[in-house]
């Protein structure tokens, strides 16, 4: 006798509370935007001004995540160097994005001349899967380059590059992103 495998369907129940507070009591349809770790559930037909709120709610979200993201990373002290004090006769810039290019470490991780690149066909030969992340290895003594695949397939190559801009800009820490990423980090919801 074969057994039936039954379908597990998750039903999200949204509280009678939080459907009033969102004015959905009253909407024919909801309409929901989901994309990898976010889920946004609204009104299924908005008036401009209801667009206008959800915009504000989801910029004002936007903001206290990346305050969080970047209180966690912390700003960018320069690999420890002190940085140096903003001098107006010199006219040097002391804002927190010259702390992140001043960084050489923050600094190359933005450089995608950094980046490791083999042709495809080698990749097949060595048995690495076609946009595997690459790590490479140096030997002193033969001046050899071992290429290899990395052990960490996420990084902050991940991060999109308008959000990376915006973290530079204000001087957050790209190396402590990039460990944080690598490390899986849970840094919001602790």
């Amino acid at each position: 006798m074969k057994e039936k495998q039954k379908k597990t369907e998750q039903i999200l129940q949204i509280p009678p509370v939080i459907q009033q507070h969102c004015g959905f009591i009253d909407a024919e349809a909801l309409a929901v935007t989901a994309a990898e770790g976010v889920c946004v559930i609204h009104k299924g037909e908005l008036t401009a001004l209801d667009l206008v709120r959800v915009i504000a709610a989801l910029s004002e979200l936007a903001s206290d995540m990346t305050v969080q993201l970047a209180g966690t990373c912390g700003l960018c002290n320069n690999c420890g160097d002190e940085k140096p004090k903003a001098d107006a006769e010199c006219g040097y810039d002391n804002s927190p994005a010259k702390w992140v290019a001043d960084c050489s470490l923050c600094r190359d991780l933005l450089d995608e001349s950094q980046d490791i690149h083999i042709p495809d066909y080698l990749l097949e030969e060595a048995g690495i899967p076609q946009g595997a992340r690459l790590e490479a290895y140096a030997d002193d003594d033969s001046g050899e380059i071992t290429v290899a695949e990395a052990n960490v397939q996420q990084d902050i190559n991940d991060v999109p590059p308008e959000i990376l801009s915006v973290l530079a800009q204000s001087g957050v820490c790209l190396a402590a992103l990039d460990e944080l990423i690598m490390r899986e980090e849970i840094v919001y919801g602790k």
